[in-house]
């Protein structure tokens, strides 16, 4: 889905996984934060079209998303 896209753009821009092209770790945090953004905003249009699993599993995936980009962008 494009949610998991844009997950796994977030992680890979906060260099918790590596590129899948080129195998390196890259970290653009300002991607990562763009990523997240796009995927909140993604959540929110869908929110009342999905059932409670499954938005219940949007909003962990959100929270852990954000989660680690504040321990990546304390690390500097």
């Amino acid at each position: 889905t494009c949610g998991s896209l844009l997950a796994s753009r977030a992680w890979e821009a906060m260099g918790l996984i590596p590129n899948p092209v080129s195998k390196k770790i890259e970290r653009r945090l300002d991607d990562a934060q763009l990523a997240i953004d796009a995927a909140a905003a993604l959540v929110d249009l869908i929110r009342g079209k999905v059932g409670d699993a499954e938005r219940r599993e949007l909003d962990t995936l959100l929270m852990n998303l954000r989660v680690n980009f504040v321990e990546q962008r304390s690390k500097g």
